[in-house]
């Protein structure tokens, strides 16, 4: 299991790649420290910094779409952040920044899989920016940003991360005041579990999805019945 020294070592190659200058290396090191390992060693972990992050990351999504599309509506810019402010986007963005290679996890949680968790990914990704904004500034946070998500919206039409759940559900409501229900299984190993989900209305089995995490697989057979739909 990786230690705080180790986690220096290994963070100092990530903050040279993203040009990042640090001053406080402990800021960093709480950032990375899951809640497992934090009660484990006694010290502090990531939950604090990860609310920080939380806010700071939808109000600098907010302002870019706010300026970057004047002509677009208040209810269309809350569905466009939530493509790119969620779990799924959120680890992703850890992914590829190579954050995981850094976390610092209790050892049941690594013994689980917890480095691939989509919900400990995306809570690094949000500690990770609070601690850049009381180190660096809001401008840092900022280029950090605009490497992950700024730089991939390319346009409205063509979202990085579809929200299929969503428009589904719109469908279905457009139709219907019977709710989607999203019914799952799980095949293989703790840490390595794939979800299989099926979503369905008034009893008819619209669409099936496969996926490493459970929102994934839900996501997937949402597709797959927008896809049916459209037939």
């Amino acid at each position: 299991m990786m230690s705080s020294d180790d986690f220096t070592k290994k963070f100092q190659k990530i903050a040279k790649k993203l040009h990042i200058k640090y001053r406080n290396i402990d800021l960093y090191l709480m950032a990375f420290t899951h809640k497992t390992y934090g009660n484990e060693h006694n010290c502090p972990y990531n939950e604090r910094l990860e609310f920080l992050g939380d806010a700071i990351l939808d109000f600098l999504v907010g302002e870019y779409l706010y300026k970057t599309y004047p002509e677009m509506l208040e209810g269309d810019l809350s569905k466009t952040r939530a493509k790119y402010v969620c779990a799924d986007a959120n680890a992703e963005y850890s992914k590829m920044l190579q954050l995981n290679d850094c976390l610092l996890l209790g050892k049941g949680e690594a013994s689980q899989g917890g480095s691939t968790k989509i919900s400990v990914l995306a809570d690094l990704f949000e500690a990770f920016l609070g601690a850049l904004y009381l180190d660096l500034g809001l401008e840092k946070v900022r280029e950090i940003l605009d490497l992950v998500i700024f730089s991939n919206i390319k346009s409205i039409d063509q979202g990085y991360f579809d929200d299929y759940k969503s428009e589904l559900q719109e469908y279905i409501q457009s139709e219907s005041r019977e709710a989607l229900v999203y019914n799952s299984r799980e095949e293989g190993p703790s840490h390595d579990r794939t979800y299989i989900v099926e979503v369905s209305h008034e009893g008819l089995i619209l669409g099936e999805g496969i996926g490493k995490s459970k929102s994934k697989a839900e996501q997937a057979a949402a597709k797959d019945a927008l896809s049916k739909m459209a037939r």
